[in-house]
């Protein structure tokens, strides 16, 4: 059984309280005290810990402490369309071994009466650590506040860089065992001015379905696209 704790709580010997949250979890799935349970903080930080059960609250002992070193990086940065469905991508990117989560402020994003906001950010957070509690990943993505796209195309991100495009080339089988960007417009698409600030920023644009896919279809595939990739290259 998996449980969070907050970052920089997992020393061993220390009795860590839990939240309400996680409290709630463990009487829903009828945690007996001293069972052992593991400890999870979403930054790479993992230990088993035996549970100590009150009326009303509960904490664990830690054990030993392990540190996860932190996967390779791979950010999906994606037009900050409906919230919905970019919560359903947070928790399939988690899955998936996603680093880092950019919405991105677009053209076309900003009249989606139902698109992210700023102030819904923490909740995808929070969203992103029950997901690793689920699948039992040391790391959450990490996911900031949503940046205007052509002030994030004039930072420079290292590595590979990829654009989801209808007519785009085919991405590479192969890459380099190093970080991947990939960007992902909104519906209705990036605007021509917003496509060459990414293009002439290095972005090469690639093709990743037969058809035009929705933001979060089109994440979740460059996601998994380019994480066997770099697999593949590893091998060479």
């Amino acid at each position: 059984m998996h449980v969070l704790v907050p970052q920089g709580t997992l020393v061993a010997g220390r009795r860590v309280a839990l939240d309400a949250v996680e409290v709630h979890h463990l009487r829903v799935r009828r945690a007996a005290a001293g069972a052992t349970v593991r400890l999870l903080d979403g930054a790479g930080s993992v230990a088993d810990g035996a549970l100590l059960i009150g009326r009303h609250d509960a904490s664990v002992e830690v054990g030993e402490v392990r540190a996860v070193p932190a996967p390779l990086p791979l950010t999906l940065a994606i037009g900050a369309g409906e919230r919905d469905r970019f919560a359903w991508l947070v928790e399939k990117a988690a899955e998936t071994g996603v680093t880092e989560i950019i919405p991105l402020r677009t053209d076309r994003s900003r009249d989606v009466a139902s698109r992210l906001r700023g102030g819904q950010v923490e909740r995808l957070r929070r969203r992103a650590l029950e997901t690793i509690k689920q699948c039992g990943s040391a790391w959450a993505p990490r996911i900031t506040e949503p940046v205007e796209l052509l002030a994030f195309a004039a930072s420079h991100r290292p590595g590979v860089r990829w654009l989801a495009a209808i007519d785009g080339s085919q991405p590479p089988t192969e890459v380099a065992s190093g970080p991947v960007t990939i960007v992902v417009g909104p519906e209705g698409g990036l605007t021509a001015e917003e496509r060459w600030a990414l293009e002439s920023s290095g972005y090469q644009p690639v093709r990743l379905g037969e058809h035009v896919l929705r933001f979060e279809t089109a994440a979740l595939a460059g996601a998994i696209y380019a994480g066997i990739a770099r697999k593949r290259g590893a091998h060479v």
